[in-house]
């Protein structure tokens, strides 16, 4: 039966099929808060040339909104906080992409670093395959893998790659963010993300434009909105000014990313 499997999984890969890695990601939004765990179901996409790495919630919102947009419909996504990245890994020019929001804005980030592993003698089993540790430092934390060598392919969750082996399982030593495989799944064919406009990158910045767009961001999220706010009457009859709304929607918004401070490459946050 392994044999099988290992079979199937180099198949897709030559034959213009897919596999794809489901992984539980479970993370820890805000490290003053370390009870509350979020957690997310990711889809790692490999196909021959590369792979793609998104939620699956955003996969269904972005594919529900490209289906509205086809009828010619108006669609209103979930009142709810989104993984904001996805992460293109193209194997022709050994690069990586991460398709990511900050505020409204949607950036095509390149990133060209490899991490640098050290393999270790330390094995376990993850979904009836035998796996080994690695190690490594990247975005300011430090990196444990467990990647399958039957599994012959240098791929893994989020940016994670260069390994002799699938990574199975991620996670950084304070197990913050957490990636665990929980299937693999041949795909008939390859499936490509759904873009809309709220999906499709903007402009391409590098890492280092990144983190000053971060910066910004945080310390004014609602820069391009400051004098737009109509003054307004509420639903008993109580007016508010432009200005009003706006320190009050300001200071929601600065309460909520306060509270967002623990990111997976947390080295992002050092203009801070």
């Amino acid at each position: 039966m392994r044999l099988f499997i290992v079979f199937l999984f180099i198949f897709s890969l030559s034959s213009g099929q897919a596999t794809r890695i489901v992984y539980q990601y479970s993370f820890v939004p805000d490290s003053n808060d370390t009870k509350t765990v979020r957690n997310e179901y990711m889809l790692l996409d490999i196909q021959k040339d590369g792979s793609d790495f998104y939620s699956y919630r955003n996969y269904v919102v972005d594919s529900t909104a490209l289906a509205y947009i086809k009828k010619g419909l108006a669609y209103m996504p979930p009142n709810r906080e989104y993984i904001d990245f996805r992460v293109i890994k193209n194997r022709t020019t050994d690069k990586v992409h991460m398709v990511t929001k900050v505020g409204s804005a949607v950036y095509d980030v390149e990133d060209a670093r490899m991490p640098e592993w050290k393999i270790t003698n330390r094995k376990s089993k993850i979904l009836d395959h035998t796996v080994t540790s690695a190690e490594v430092n990247f975005g300011g934390r430090n990196w444990i893998a467990w990647f399958a060598p039957d599994l012959p392919i240098q791929e893994g969750p989020y940016k994670f790659r260069g390994l002799p082996g699938l990574i199975l399982k991620l996670e950084d030593d304070r197990k913050n963010h957490v990636f665990t495989a929980t299937q693999i799944i041949k795909l008939k064919q390859q499936q490509p993300y759904p873009l809309t406009e709220n999906s499709k990158p903007m402009k391409k910045i590098s890492v280092a434009d990144l983190k000053k767009v971060i910066a910004e961001y945080r310390k004014d999220p609602l820069k391009n909105l400051r004098g737009r706010y109509p003054d307004q009457t509420d639903s008993e009859g109580n007016f508010r000014t432009g200005e009003q709304v706006f320190r009050d929607e300001e200071k929601r918004f600065k309460e909520r990313i306060k509270k967002d401070n623990n990111l997976l490459e947390i080295d992002l946050l050092d203009h801070l």
